[in-house]
């Protein structure tokens, strides 16, 4: 019975047959949640962005602080869970902290990748946010291969209009091509982020515990990156003031919220129309832009905007398609 509630179906009763997927939306409420603090932290990041514009490197340098702010939520997460007895008891074994140890690496990775483009070539920011934020293809091609995850015709048209919208809303604000290839390595990082999440989910991993080892993965890599920083330039990362850098920490627990949010969205429904939902948030970073800083949408981002946004209508209304179990899987755990 907890086998068929896990995948949507109906257990039969005496004399009839399976019924259809129920429709489920927790799935979306999660990756709404995500879309919402994701779309916090990149505003934040653009923030400091505008703000820094006399220091080409402020992205980056924000990046490596964003970093410590994830791993500091991780650390005040583990001490809490160990202090309450429960410790990482959601994730089966030592095993069970490969996937989101890998996804805490793949995004840190990603992000550095991402920031780097944005830094070396500004006017190219349109095209590569674009790119990147359709790794949730990635992701469901990923899942639709090791999976055995199916969408329905009306979740692609769904996903296909979500994507579409994201990318006109990133492309609306200009820009050209120059960093296309670091923006295609930076997506499949991300892609694969969202990924391990969804195979951690399927291989028995509880959402929190994978989130706070992932957290911890992510602050690892700042330390690193901050130590390496100091080695090379014999100095700290260091934004134009204190604010500024209180901001980007801010803007790392706001990250890992999100991935949170992610990571029950990909366990409880379709990989890849989670990670599309959770990617609209470039709707939300215009809005803030727009009634915060006085930025003003041009008319491809409003369009983009209309797409995404009936793209989640559709995914809200949109009845699931059963799935084969994960090959060697351990049973799905939210």
């Amino acid at each position: 019975m907890a086998a068929l509630e896990e995948t949507g179906l109906r257990a039969p009763g005496p004399g009839r047959r399976a019924s259809l997927p129920r429709l489920d939306r927790r799935w979306l409420v999660f990756a709404l949640g995500a879309l919402f603090f994701f779309g916090l932290t990149n505003f934040s990041l653009g923030y400091i962005a505008e703000k820094s514009a006399a220091d080409p490197r402020a992205s980056v340098q924000a990046a490596l602080i964003l970093w410590l702010g994830t791993g500091m939520l991780g650390v005040a997460a583990a001490a809490a869970l160990r202090i309450s007895g429960r410790g990482l008891a959601g994730l089966p074994g030592r095993a069970g902290l490969l996937l989101p140890a890998a996804a805490g690496l793949t995004l840190a990775l990603g992000m550095l990748l991402l920031k780097s483009s944005l830094a070396a070539d500004p006017l190219a920011k349109g095209p590569i946010v674009a790119i990147t934020s359709s790794n949730s293809l990635v992701v469901a091609l990923l899942a639709l291969v090791f999976v055995g995850e199916k969408l329905s015709s009306g979740q692609w048209a769904a996903f296909l209009a979500t994507v579409a919208g994201i990318v006109l809303v990133s492309l609306g604000g200009g820009g050209h091509l120059a960093m296309v290839g670091l923006a295609l390595a930076a997506m499949m990082l991300f892609g694969l982020t969202n990924f391990f999440l969804k195979l951690a989910g399927e291989r028995g991993c509880d959402s929190l515990s994978a989130s706070v080892v992932l957290w911890l993965s992510v602050g690892a890599c700042g330390v690193l990156a901050c130590a390496g920083y100091w080695l090379v330039l014999s100095r700290w990362p260091r934004l134009g003031s204190p604010g500024l850098g209180w901001l980007a920490l801010a803007a790392g627990i706001l990250l890992g919220l999100g991935m949170l949010g992610i990571k029950k969205a990909v366990t409880l429904g379709p990989a890849g129309p989670a990670t599309a939902v959770s990617g609209s948030n470039a709707i939300l970073v215009s809005l803030l832009d727009l009634g915060l800083l006085g930025h003003k949408l041009p008319a491809l981002k409003l369009l983009g905007m209309l797409a995404a946004v009936a793209g989640i209508v559709v995914f809200a209304l949109t009845r699931p398609v059963g799935k084969s179990r994960a090959r060697g899987g351990a049973g799905r755990c939210a």
